[in-house]
């Protein structure tokens, strides 16, 4: 009986552990993969060999990434790409970006069923989906504070942040630098957001834990992350919510002060991109070699909709909007560029724009599907599904695999919540 103990308690270290690898280590890369992805698909043998059954949702998701792939090859056959395709690496080009794209999806959809498989085995064990989902927040919160160790260090000036990989300095033109927290993310947005995920994740299993969520909320703020900033104001307003909603007086506080200061808040978070975009002819007239303004989402709010406009049922291709976002008819005014721009606005409004109407409907079907089928049944998957729509929303890509452990935990949560409840 010990030695079984002791094997489940290291198999969900060891499953802790390798959440942790896929919500944080997202540049990381062996031989230009990212070392998560990498994980992900070479645990695909071991689910072939060891899974006999697949629950019918995830079979969904792998016929939605091969009717992007499908959507994708019949848009390419009527376009032109504009950049220079002999300056791309193999996996960029047209076509092969696309099935580079589809083995990230594919990844993620690995990573959701061992979620999966993995709340059920040890659910078996007589572990809660309490103590499971506590191991998986304890890793990461272990990390958070020596990630908060280090950055102390940087601020102290303890050690010096030239070519570190978790903290930038967001001014380098000014003589006094902005340290921003990015762990191993690619900038400090995305990765305050993924630590917004876990302040969500966490409440839906803890009522307290109120310094592991604060750690959390620290290191949004340390990141500057606006969008998880908003993200965890919405979802601490949603709760409030659910829990008082039936009291007569908390409807004229949520419409009275809740209501507004949330709009407030975001608003004043998201105030930088409002003076750009209020400014952006005379910014760009300025800035008109400075990447953060003429790439990335400041330029796919302007690029995006032009897109949209000329292919709005099928996309410009899944992966393709580095490839076509120089043509003159979707720049309006930006200039050329030479680098690889990624649009930076998250898993919807990306679907939208790379797989159309179609793509974007086709996704919204099977999460809608998942959340009338088991909303019902389970709140952690009526939450999950909220979740894991509100950070697409706010900047996630589909192929960041951290919120595909939402997808796990909404389809293996029905079974296995009566426990959390105990």
């Amino acid at each position: 009986m010990n030695i079984i103990l002791n094997k489940s308690k290291f198999l969900l270290i060891l499953f802790s552990v390798f959440c942790f690898i896929s919500f944080q280590l997202t540049e990381i890369k062996f031989h230009s993969i990212k070392i998560n992805e990498l994980v992900a698909l070479l645990c695909l043998p071991v689910l072939l060999r060891h899974v006999r059954i697949v629950n019918k949702y995830f079979v969904y998701f792998l016929i939605f990434f091969i009717l992007l792939i499908i959507l994708t090859f019949l848009t390419n056959l009527f376009q032109d790409f504009y950049f220079d395709l002999e300056s791309l690496s193999l996996l960029r080009k047209p076509y092969l970006i696309t099935i580079s794209r589809a083995v990230e999806l594919l990844s993620c959809l690995i990573f959701a069923i061992i979620v999966y498989e993995s709340l059920y085995y040890f659910s078996r064990r007589d572990y809660t989906l309490k103590d499971i989902i506590n191991a998986v927040l304890l890793v990461n919160y272990y990390f958070a504070w020596f990630l908060l160790l280090v950055a102390s260090c940087y601020y102290l000036r303890i050690v010096h942040f030239n070519n570190s990989d978790i903290i930038y300095d967001t001014t380098p033109y000014l003589p006094n630098y902005t340290l921003r927290l990015r762990g191993y993310y690619i900038e400090g947005g995305p990765f305050g957001l993924m630590y917004a995920f876990l302040f969500c994740l966490s409440s839906l299993v803890n009522k307290k834990k109120y310094l592991q969520k604060g750690i959390f909320i620290l290191i949004i703020l340390l990141a500057q992350s606006k969008a998880g900033m908003i993200a965890v104001l919405g979802w601490i307003c949603y709760k409030l919510y659910l829990r008082f909603r039936h009291t007569k007086l908390f409807k004229y506080i949520a419409f009275l002060i809740l209501l507004p200061v949330f709009i407030t808040l975001s608003f004043k978070i998201a105030n930088n991109y409002i003076i750009t975009f209020k400014n952006f002819d005379s910014e760009l007239q300025d800035r008109n070699d400075d990447e953060t303004l003429i790439m990335g989402r400041t330029a796919a709010f302007i690029i995006g909709p032009k897109m949209f406009a000329h292919h709005p049922f099928t996309g410009v291709g899944l992966g393709n909007y580095s490839l076509v976002r120089n043509n003159p008819a979707y720049l309006g005014g930006l200039p050329v560029v030479n680098g690889w721009d990624l649009p930076g606005l998250g898993g919807i409004l990306t679907l939208l724009i790379e797989d159309g109407i179609i793509g974007l409907f086709a996704l919204i079907l099977i999460l809608g599907l998942i959340y009338k089928r088991y909303s019902k049944y389970s709140l952690i998957s009526k939450d999950s599904i909220i979740i894991f729509c509100v950070m697409c929303s706010l900047g996630v890509q589909l192929y960041f695999l951290y919120i595909w452990f939402l997808i796990g935990l909404a389809l293996a949560a029905p079974g296995l919540e009566k426990k959390l409840n105990e």
